[in-house]
This record gives structure tokens, sequence and C-alpha cells, in this order.
């Protein structure tokens, strides 16, 4: 006679307990194997159940594959390296970040985004080194739809380009790929890396006359050349403000306060305390926002890189 169903239903929760993907499919799989023939009743019901944590099981996994190309936004942005196999992406991701990731002179060293954290003018950016993207990754090709979804969600980009012959004939595919063919509309930036080889110089002049619409730079991580170009780009693709607080009477703050495109004299008060937004009165602004030093501004005010701005509370 069969095991009662409740009793096998028991022995199959216990034997999942713990399991996940391929371990927890072949677990339940194994189960069904082992029912009588009924498809009605309280086996059938059974195997319904069973059947449903068997489709389960294979969404949960398909779900943390995904998961696996996303990387949570930290610091001011986000800005992704995008390019071909073995364009030096992670080579530029460990010089500027200290993160420490596989490099090698080959295709696919890097088979997980990984992530990093510059700091430079007050702030601190979050640069994401994705592998490379081949022909046909809006198909799905080397798991294009993931990373292309990386670049989507991101604030900015850096096409990164080796500067020899193959390097350019990759980045004019992924180009066409992430721009033409995905339609991934961002502030893009081109580097030329790998900028101590024979000839680089003459490839990467030809490259930014024929892309003069981005901001570009050529850079070596062996020998440093560059690294500061690369530096501004970010900073400016990243639209970063840096904003000095006055308080009444005294001497301005050495320490900027670093916000977003489009931050506002509110966007201030909350980064720097936002208990000040209770007893605000105004604002005089100093800077390139102001039309004339000192201005007396509202909370809506938008403010410009290089500002500076006294509070006044109630």
């Amino acid at each position: 006679m069969p095991i009662p169903h409740q009793e096998m239903r028991r022995i199959i929760r216990r034997r999942i307990t713990g399991l996940e993907g391929h371990a927890r499919i072949r677990v339940l799989q194994e189960a069904l194997e082992q029912f009588p023939g009924y498809y009605q009743g309280p086996y059938g019901e059974l195997r319904k159940w069973v059947l449903g944590l068997i489709d389960e099981a294979k969404l949960r996994k398909a779900v943390r594959h995904q998961d696996q190309f996303f990387i949570a936004k930290e610091g001011a942005a986000q800005v992704v390296l995008v390019g071909a196999p073995n364009a030096g992406k992670s080579s530029l991701l460990k010089t500027l970040t200290g993160r420490a990731v596989a490099i090698g002179d080959y295709p696919f060293t890097t088979l997980r985004p990984a992530a990093g954290m510059v700091k430079f003018g007050g702030a601190v950016v979050q640069l994401v080194d994705l592998p490379g993207l081949l022909d046909g990754a809006v198909d799905g090709k080397g798991g294009g739809r993931a990373l292309l979804g990386c670049v989507r969600m991101a604030d900015a980009a850096l096409f990164v380009v080796a500067l020899d012959d193959d390097g350019v004939a990759g980045f004019r595919r992924v180009l066409s790929e992430v721009t033409a063919e995905a339609g991934i509309d961002l502030p893009y930036g081109l580097i030329g890396a790998k900028a101590d080889l024979a000839g680089a110089p003459a490839r990467f002049a030809a490259l930014r006359d024929s892309l003069p619409h981005l901001p570009t730079a050529a850079c070596s991580t062996a020998t440093g050349e560059g690294l500061d170009a690369v530096r501004q780009i970010l900073w400016d693709l990243c639209g970063l403000k840096r904003v000095y607080c006055k308080p009444r009477g005294k001497d301005v703050s050495p320490e900027a306060i670093v916000l977003p495109p489009e931050a506002t004299v509110e966007d201030f008060i909350n980064a720097l305390n936002r208990a000040w937004l209770g007893r605000f009165k105004g604002a005089r602004v100093t800077g390139p926002s102001a039309r004339f030093p000192g201005q007396a501004v509202g909370l809506g005010h938008i403010l410009a890189d290089g500002d500076t701005v006294e509070l006044s509370g109630r």
C-alpha cells in the first residue's frame, strides 16, 4: 500500500528543508516517481503541490542567476565600465578604486560585475566593471540582457576600448549594441585604455575625432598616464556639485556638501542637517548660480558646483 498522503507530504517537507536550486528540484522529482498512479483525490492534490514546488524552485533559481548581475547603488553616483572582452576595464577598476579583481591578458577574465569606490572632489562614486559585451548581447548572448540591464540602471557609463586594432573594432560593435540596438540613453564617456601600446596615440586620435560628442581620455594603468583625466570625466558625467556652507558670522567651511544634478537649497539642507528645514527663514547664495554675491533665494533655488550657501533661521 502507498504511504498515506499526509505522511508523504511531511516526508517531502523534511527532505527539501534547506535545499535550493538543482538539489531541491531533484528531491521533488524523485518524490514524484514514488507516487502511486493516482491523479485524482488526495494524491492528485499532493501531485499538484509538488509540481508547484518544482515550478517555484525553477523560478527562484532563475531570479538568483539574474541577481548575480545586479549591483546595488552606493555613493553619490554609479558609473559602469562597458566594453568588449579584454578591453582593460578590470585594470582600470583596480587602479582607480583599489578593488582586488582578477586581471589577465585574455578575454572573459571578468565573469560577474565587480564594484569599487572612487574618491575624488569630496565625493564617493561607485565604479562597476561589467563582463565584456558580445555581438548579440541584446538577444541574450553572453548574459547580454542582464548586463545591458546594469547599464540601463546606472547614472552614467564609460566605454573602455583597448587602443589596438582588435580593441577599436570591438568597441565599435559594443557601442552599436548599447546605443543603437538596446537604445540606452545615458551620459557617456570614452576611455582609451592601454595608451602605452605602440600606435595607441594615433588610434586614440582617430577615435576621438570620429566621436566628437563624447568626452574622451587616453590612459595607461601601467604608467599612470591620463588617470586624472579619467577622474575628471567621471565627475563631469555624474554632474555632481560641490556646495559649501557659510555659517553666519564665520568663515566658509572647507568641506563641501556633494549634491546630485538639479539639487536645490532644500536638498542642500537635507544633506547638511534636515532639522534646519523646520526653522528655515531664508538663504543667501554666492557663486555660479547667483546673479550677484549674496543673492537671497528660497528652498527651490537650483544650486551650481562651487556655490556657497549662508542659511538664516527662525
